[in-house]
């Protein structure tokens, strides 16, 4: 910020470095520049998610203009002078650094479409962590969130589809039942994230009873989770466990799971 103040329609933009970085990348350079406000928007990591609830979003450059995603010259053509020179500084140190060959940084952004497929983004979606050993989904409401690739998601017709599709895959009973088809490693079992879809999950019914069970059990459990006391600061993967903690202690995750168990053995409900 200068002796006149900040710009708000287009903010100094810093890369976020981290301890996780490794090499080349954490020996590269920060990125610097004023961005467009209009291109920045809330980022979706894995760490964002817990069990029925976020902990917490980021800020990131998203060069797309309309469903357009720009690279620097495009975005130069188009007016954007400040996005245009953030991206070039980026796409410099990509084309120093990466091992990829001939990809752009703009391919790898949006490589199949990671990015492009989730535009326009819907008002309703369900988003689940691939990260971790224990399941983490979350029903998100936000029509301007990106979602980085190592989370999965999909759109919602209504509250209750997206509430009866997190109950599941939040719940212990489906991670039993998909750990068969887990691969086995040094550490125990892993790629939990995929194999949960091998599992015979009905598309939501709202004339099914047992369906309108388990989206109202997940309503509550989202409720539930509002309620855990968090620390911003915290690290996701205990704020994970105090969340799952509390619905343990509150009966809705023994709850869900019983209805979970139900739905995969094709019980039909009274």
């Amino acid at each position: 910020m200068g002796r006149l103040g900040s710009d708000e329609s287009a903010p100094v933009v810093v890369s976020r470095r981290s301890s996780l970085e490794k090499a080349p990348w954490r020996d590269a350079l920060a990125v610097e520049n004023q961005v467009e406000a209009e291109f920045l928007r809330p980022i979706l990591l894995g760490e964002s998610i817990l069990p029925y609830r976020l902990l917490r979003s980021f800020e990131g450059v998203i060069p797309v203009a309309g469903t357009r995603v720009l690279n620097s010259s495009a975005a130069d053509k188009l007016g954007y002078e400040k996005l245009a020179a953030w991206m070039a500084k980026a796409e410099a140190i990509w084309e120093e650094l990466s091992s990829s060959g001939t990809m752009t940084l703009l391919e790898r952004w949006n490589y199949q479409r990671g990015l492009s497929n989730q535009l326009p983004i819907g008002p309703l979606r369900v988003v689940y962590a691939a990260s971790g050993t224990l399941p983490a989904a979350v029903v998100l409401r936000d029509d301007e969130a990106i979602i980085e690739h190592i989370l999965y998601w999909a759109t919602a017709d209504s509250e209750e589809e997206a509430h009866y599709l997190a109950a599941i895959l939040n719940s212990e009973a489906g991670r039993a039942r998909a750990e068969q088809f887990q691969a086995r490693g040094q550490f125990g079992a892993r790629h939990f994230d995929k194999v949960i879809f091998n599992l015979s999950i009905p598309r939501f019914n709202a004339k099914n009873p047992l369906h309108r069970a388990l989206s109202n059990a997940g309503e509550r459990a989202e409720a539930a989770a509002k309620l855990v006391d968090l620390v911003h600061s915290e690290k996701f993967q205990r704020a994970r466990k105090r969340v799952r903690d509390a619905l343990t202690e509150h009966g809705i995750a023994p709850e869900i799971d019983e209805l979970v168990e139900k739905l995969l053995d094709g019980v039909v409900a009274d």
